[in-house]
């Protein structure tokens, strides 16, 4: 395979993009701006395009066939997968599916904006709104649903690569065509079944009309996540002094800087202060003893019963709770409480895990799937005589809350964005993002 690389420097930018590139700074300056801060690299090892935070890589044939319309539109595409932060939120997740949701959520936002897309590129009004991870979270439900029964699988070696979907996950675009027909090469990486016996992927490839969405892998990524940040709020306070600002791009210029806080460090900040800590002189602080000083010591009475409740409505996608289950046990194994309690519910308690001090627990996977409200597990709590030392709530927010506020701490585990999320009547929100 061809993995020729060029950087264009100097100034010496491809013709096509350059011009449009000035367009954008003219009629777009928000969009114009920022893309004069990436450098411009020819790359024919990829099919079309990609970003990662400082340089945009592209075919020049790719490039070429494109209207000059769409290249404009690939460009501010391109853009806005830095200034939204993706080159750096990607973390494990695969690269492909990660590109397409980086395009589903910033699709609509090109739109609203005037720009034209080239066929194929991603669209759903079902992710408009939500953020990548968001939609990363929906995409991989989707694929895993997908994805055949083991009673179902296929017994000949010969049928399964034709019968079994890509892992990647990867779904052709709205119009059915999102470039299956030539080989996946996105990013250099070519997939084997694919090329087999010269058969064509069983599923298209989705999002191959605007290329994809690389994490940003030098050193000094903190030092160039915040001069992003800055130039976006430079960007945006320039295009909106010239009245050429649309409100959605205001909106999304304010959440892209929003810092982002680990949800870990605050769910294990929230069980630690939950915790009774106090001095007491049943034992003494053996440090001054020998100076005649008999002073209190800090004294740790043991950790009441520590509440996780799942959200099992179906709301919550199966990675981001697989994740939480490993904080929930983390939180046991540090804190050491005298019970762990585990509950599901959507809108009753449809399941029950108890774990004691010492256990080695295997938390079961969710069981549920109805609507959501959260009045229930907090009923259970009473009626079942727990004392909670603090009760966490995994939920994307949309039910219904109690109407008193119980008196042990609540942290509400938002896996909806908390500039959209309902607000809780009490206890801590902290946003989840997995």
């Amino acid at each position: 395979m061809d993995r020729t690389v060029t950087v264009l420097g100097n100034g010496v930018v491809h013709p096509r993009i350059a011009k449009q590139r000035t367009e954008l700074v003219l009629s777009q300056p928000f969009f114009g701006s920022l893309a004069l801060r990436l450098k411009m690299v020819e790359d024919r090892s990829t099919r079309e395009c990609w970003v990662d935070g400082e340089s945009l890589g592209y075919n020049p044939d790719y490039v070429d066939n494109l209207s000059d319309l769409e290249l404009r539109g690939v460009l501010a595409l391109k853009v806005m997968q830095v200034a939204n932060g993706h080159c750096w939120r990607q973390g494990a997740r695969e690269t492909g599916r990660w590109s397409d949701s980086s395009q589903y959520a910033i699709t609509p936002i090109l739109t609203s904006s005037g720009f034209v897309l080239p066929r194929g590129a991603l669209k759903d009004a079902r992710f408009a709104g939500k953020s990548a991870e968001e939609i990363y979270g929906a995409l991989t439900q989707e694929a895993k649903q997908k994805q055949p029964k083991p009673d179902q699988q296929p017994k000949s070696d010969q049928q399964a690569p034709q019968q079994q979907p890509k892992p990647d996950g990867q779904s052709s675009g709205p119009d059915g065509k999102g470039g299956g027909d030539k080989p996946d090469d996105k990013g250099g990486n070519s997939n084997p079944q694919s090329q087999a016996g010269g058969q064509s992927d069983p599923e298209p490839a989705a999002g191959a009309s605007c290329g994809e969405v690389r994490q940003f892998s030098g050193p000094d990524k903190p030092v160039k996540e915040a001069e992003w940040k800055v130039a976006v709020v430079q960007a945006a306070k320039a295009a909106k002094m010239r009245g050429k600002l649309p409100g959605d791009l205001q909106a999304m210029a304010g959440e892209a800087v929003r810092p982002v806080v680990d949800w870990r460090a605050v769910l294990h900040r929230f069980a630690q202060q939950s915790s009774p800590t106090d001095y007491s002189f049943a034992q003494p602080n053996r440090r001054y003893l020998h100076l005649g000083f008999y002073l209190p010591s800090l004294h740790t009475p043991a950790v009441g019963d520590a509440v996780f409740v799942r959200d099992s409505s179906g709301s919550v996608f199966d990675e981001t709770q697989a994740q939480f289950d490993a904080e929930i046990l983390s939180v046991f194994h540090t804190l050491k409480p005298a019970r762990l309690i585990v509950m599901d519910c959507d809108t009753r308690v449809t399941q029950v895990q108890i774990f004691e001090r010492g256990d080695s627990p295997e938390i079961q996977p969710v069981r549920g799937g109805g609507g959501t409200a959260f009045t229930e597990p907090f009923n259970r709590v009473a009626a079942d005589g727990i004392n909670p030392a603090f009760l966490v709530y995994l939920t994307d927010m949309d039910g219904a809350f109690p109407a008193f506020a119980p008196h042990y701490p609540v942290l509400w585990a938002s896996t909806t964005p908390l500039t959209r999320a309902r607000r809780a009547p009490f206890g801590e929100t902290v946003e989840v993002i997995c």
